[in-house]
């Protein structure tokens, strides 16, 4: 077998590369941040893939709005003075499915604080229908299939990981990020903390 050069050598790299960037782009990760600080400020929280920003470090939070999933109706992440949860999902994402009853239970047990937007990505609408009824979720969700409103988040919310969710505070700033699937009590504190001033 001939022996493979330097530049048979970056061809393979560079192929590894690009094959990882397309896998990650194409579905959606299990894989959860590690509990470290951040490069932009923030601090991780006591689950992995919990990243806290304190107050003083939080920076504005992107919106978004658009046609809800069921309804068609204009949909906006824009709530003044209530803490607001963004979650990135899509019906064919299997950990988005792990957390969706968690979720709904949480929007629910925070309905005088918090106000829940869902941000449908990469779907078919009569699919992201049918997860929407099967879990009977409470909240609206915006379609974006082609991922426009997701790119307004960008930096704040994961563009190639699915489920990502991100927790604004009072003053329309981010104050938490959630990589990977979230348990109810954990999303609840989160929100019960960025509600009270924390």
């Amino acid at each position: 077998m001939p022996a493979r050069g330097p530049q048979t050598a970056a061809r393979t790299v560079a192929l590894a590369a690009v094959v990882l960037s397309v896998t990650l782009a194409a579905g959606c990760t299990k894989s959860i941040d590690s509990a470290s600080p951040s490069k932009d400020g923030g601090s991780a929280g006591p689950a992995s893939g919990v990243q806290l920003y304190q107050p003083g470090q939080r920076k504005p939070a992107s919106t978004a709005g658009g046609p809800d999933v069921m309804t068609g109706e204009n949909v906006t992440t824009d709530h003044p003075g209530k803490v607001v949860v963004v979650n990135v999902w899509a019906s064919w994402c299997g950990p988005c499915r792990k957390e969706a009853p968690d979720l709904a239970a949480a929007s629910r047990d925070t309905a005088k604080t918090a106000r829940f937007v869902g941000l449908n990505i990469r779907d078919d609408r009569e699919a992201a229908q049918a997860f929407t009824r099967a879990f009977k979720t409470p909240y609206p969700s915006i379609f974006d299939p082609e991922g426009k409103q997701l790119v307004r988040f960008s930096g704040q919310l994961s563009t190639t990981a699915i489920p990502t969710t991100l927790v604004i505070d009072r003053d329309r700033r981010s104050a938490a990020r959630i990589t990977g699937p979230v348990d109810r009590d954990t999303l609840v504190a989160l929100i019960t903390d960025t509600a009270n001033g924390k």
